[in-house]
């Protein structure tokens, strides 16, 4: 099984690697950057499964960078942390998409459990559409199936209906 790819996004040099020391023990692959713009560059060249992304940074802050990672990787699961944020800073991330906002500082225990469900998620929404997709492949041979079947090609004229109209 391949290692799933978190992105840390945050101006703070020591939480970044903070952040990435607890991850890489924990079995992740980990990217950093310093500010959305540079995060948004990793996005285009890498497969990152969860953005872990500070909420106030410079260039690009990480309400913006949640809309924009969306954009590229519409499957990504994004958190969003803050260290001075408002309920209602919040309640707007998680409308736009954001998996989840926590607040800083936040234990390893919170964080790591955040980004488990995260990808939780992530991997149920994916099985999800392969398996609409099984179900859209076995109604389309169900139907050819049925188009052969000698009832099926009895076709009663649309005047007369159904044989049990009267």
């Amino acid at each position: 099984m391949d290692k799933k790819a978190i992105l840390i996004v945050d101006n703070g040099e020591e939480i970044r690697e903070t952040l990435t020391k607890i991850l890489e023990r924990e079995g992740y692959r980990v990217f950093t950057a310093e500010d959305g713009q540079s995060a948004l560059e990793i996005l285009r060249e890498s497969k990152v499964n969860v953005v872990v992304s500070d909420v106030g940074m410079p260039r690009i802050d990480g309400l913006k960078l949640l809309k924009a990672a969306k954009g590229i990787l519409p499957d990504i699961e994004v958190i969003l942390m803050t260290g001075h944020g408002k309920a209602e800073m919040g309640m707007e991330a998680i409308k736009e998409g954001a998996f989840d906002f926590i607040h800083k500082p936040f234990t390893k225990l919170a964080l790591t459990k955040t980004i488990k469900q995260a990808l939780e998620k992530q991997a149920m929404v994916m099985e999800m559409r392969l398996l609409k997709e099984r179900v859209r492949e076995l109604v389309s041979e169900l139907m050819d199936l049925i188009g052969e079947s000698p009832v099926r090609r009895l076709d009663y004229p649309r005047s007369i209906g159904t044989p049990y109209t009267h």
